[in-house]
């Protein structure tokens, strides 16, 4: 959706933006090329990602500075980089085609490789721990946030039972097809996706912190933007991402009595931080889903600083 995330964008010619997931830096090149005289920070936690964006964007000289850190983190990003203020933030939850298509990472059900599914490789904590060292319960609680409590509490039990049974699950087409055969009444029903999909989701997210994160996020980045113009996009991919987003806008827009001192009027009420855009976020248009079938799932948020 590169047209509508420019439009809200609202992209200034001399404008700064920070990209908190450049990925292989598509939306960043268009950024720079729509603002001639402005700047972008990039941000990824995946170093590969990071190496693509540099040589994409290495056209545009010193207009851009890229960090391979979180989104939680933009706060010092910002400091190091010497900017208070910015015109715009964007963030794309999802998985770039590199990262789905390389088997070494282990984000695809058919991968036959090391259980991974790290977005930075230089963390430890990986989808092998996750499944093989989790408890059961702990299992369990990361299963829920997806799907059902009792498909949760099912799998989690069978999980375990494997793995105790028939030794450590080291692959993600292993695990997906354990996964299958417990969840097999979704391929029955006809759904076209694989029936592991959200389960590995749930345990990627896991691996990345991605809730926290992107919560954490949203935070860093409405309080980055210039007050009055600096906009904020969001673009989600899966449900629990919608709903998060759209929750966490509507806060900032209408915020309740408690919270940081910081964010208090002398009444004792939050100050609104943003104007949400897209009470109802934007789908894409059918054009766009026959030309990558994969956006079908996108959704775009926009807000703006007050």
């Amino acid at each position: 959706m590169p047209e509508k995330v420019l439009a809200h964008l609202d992209i200034r010619a001399d404008g700064t933006y920070v990209d908190m997931t450049i990925g292989p830096g598509g939306h960043s090149e268009l950024i720079l090329e729509s603002a001639p005289q402005g700047s972008l920070i990039g941000i990824d936690r995946d170093e590969q990602a990071l190496e693509l964006a540099r040589q994409r964007l290495a056209r545009f000289g010193g207009r851009f500075r890229l960090f391979h850190r979180r989104y939680s983190q933009l706060r010092a990003i910002l400091e190091e980089a010497g900017v208070d203020e910015v015109d715009g933030v964007l963030i794309d939850t999802g998985l770039s085609r590199d990262q789905m298509l390389d088997p070494a990472r282990g984000f695809s059900f058919d991968s036959r490789e090391a259980l991974d599914m790290r977005m930075d490789q230089s963390q430890e904590l990986t989808g092998y721990e996750v499944v093989n060292n989790y408890s059961e319960e702990k299992l369990y609680q990361v299963l829920r946030r997806i799907g059902s409590g009792r498909e949760a509490r099912k799998l989690a039990t069978w999980i375990v039972s494997f793995r105790e049974g028939s030794g450590p699950i080291r692959t993600t087409a292993q695990l997906a097809e354990i996964i299958a055969a417990q969840m097999a009444t979704a391929a029955r029903r006809g759904k076209k996706r694989h029936p592991a999909t959200p389960w590995l989701m749930a345990i990627r997210i896991e691996v990345n912190d991605e809730i926290d994160e992107l919560q954490s996020g949203l935070q860093m980045a409405t309080q980055a933007l210039r007050p009055g113009v600096g906009r904020l996009v969001v673009l989600t991919w899966a449900g629990h991402e919608h709903g998060l987003v759209r929750r966490e806008l509507r806060a900032l827009q209408n915020p309740r009595t408690s919270g940081p001192p910081a964010l208090l009027l002398d009444k004792g009420h939050r100050k609104p931080r943003v104007k949400y855009l897209t009470p109802r976020p934007l789908y894409p248009d059918e054009d766009e889903i026959r030309r990558n079938p994969a956006v079908r799932t996108c959704r775009l948020h926009a807000a703006q600083a007050v």
